[in-house]
Order: C-alpha cells, then structure tokens, then sequence
C-alpha cells in the first residue's frame, strides 16, 4: 500500500519519537501484515500485533477523529480475540482516551 503524502503528514511527526519508522518500512509492513492501517478523512492510526495486544504505535491527526478511530480499533481487536489494546504514545494520551491505564509509557486497555 502507498502511503499518500496527506496519510505521511499525518503520521510523520509521530515517527520521529519512537522507533524513526520510514514511509517505506511503514508501507512494507502494511502490505506484509504486520501493522494495520485505521484511517479517515482527518486521521490515521497504525496498529501491530504484540503477544495477546493489538498495539497503536504511531498516530496522527484531530483528536476527535482519533477518538472514533480508537473504536474501530477496538471493535477489531476484540473480534479478532486480542486481549488488550496497548497504546505507545505521548503522555496526553492519557488524559484524551478513557479506560486505558499507565504502565510506563505504555497504555493498555482490556478489550
């Protein structure tokens, strides 16, 4: 899957604070099946597997669109029998989603 340049400027800030994810490595995953790609008009979110979580790792956009995003996320996770949503963030994430807990700089929902 190509990322469009609209989909890289969303996700492209959050790529510099952990891992330093390329387009092309983001895209190569995509297209492998090791993330997943959630996405709207004002936001996307990337998703992996990691043991019995389906993980958020990089995310970009308006805060309400990723609002509805994250139950997207989470109506798929829990058909595809994940036991957590984890999210690797920014501490803000904190306060703007409900029902995750801090654990370090990871945040977990039980779906």
């Amino acid at each position: 899957m190509m990322l469009t340049d609209k989909v890289w400027k969303l996700l492209e800030p959050a790529t510099t604070i952990g891992e330093n994810l390329t387009k092309e490595n983001i895209e190569k995953g995509i297209d492998d099946g090791t993330y997943q790609i959630f996405m709207d008009e004002q936001s996307v979110v990337i998703t992996a597997d990691y043991q019995d979580a389906l993980r958020i790792g990089l995310a970009g956009g308006e805060l309400n669109s990723l609002k509805k995003l994250e139950k997207k996320i989470i109506t798929y996770a829990k058909e595809k029998k994940y036991k957590y949503v984890d999210i690797l963030g920014r501490m803000g994430w904190e306060k703007a989603l409900k029902g995750y807990k801090k654990q370090a700089v990871l945040l977990r929902k039980e779906v």
